[in-house]
């Protein structure tokens, strides 16, 4: 069963809101500078700030990667093979669409990777 064209923009529509969060994210937190401090008095201050700023840029590169897939997702339905399962090129049952509409696999495929 194909995706019907209102579904097609529901789910474009909801990728493009999902984009637009994840780029200010993204910004927000690269654009944050590390604050380090100057007291060198308090190494488990620099110690627990050090650690907080490489936990940041993890976030950051998480959130990067979800929006490669979004934006992935939004580039599928511009040539019209959104919903398309790229392991057996079957169709993405919508359930799973609606709860991950950026996904690249269908249930089936998603589960035989785990």
């Amino acid at each position: 069963m194909n995706l019907s064209t209102s579904e097609v923009q529901k789910f474009k529509k909801r990728l493009m809101g999902m984009s637009q969060d994840l780029e200010k994210q993204v910004t927000e937190l690269e654009s944050k500078p590390a604050d380090f401090g100057d007291d060198v008095d308090a190494m488990d201050e620099e110690k627990n700030e050090a650690e907080a700023f490489g936990s940041q840029l993890g976030v950051a590169q998480a959130l990067r990667e979800r929006l490669a897939n979004v934006l992935s997702a939004l580039q599928k339905i511009e040539k019209g093979v959104y919903g398309v399962c790229e392991k057996c090129q079957g169709q993405i049952e919508p359930s799973i669409l609606d709860v991950d509409p950026e996904t690249r696999f269908c249930k089936a495929c998603k589960l035989a990777r785990r």
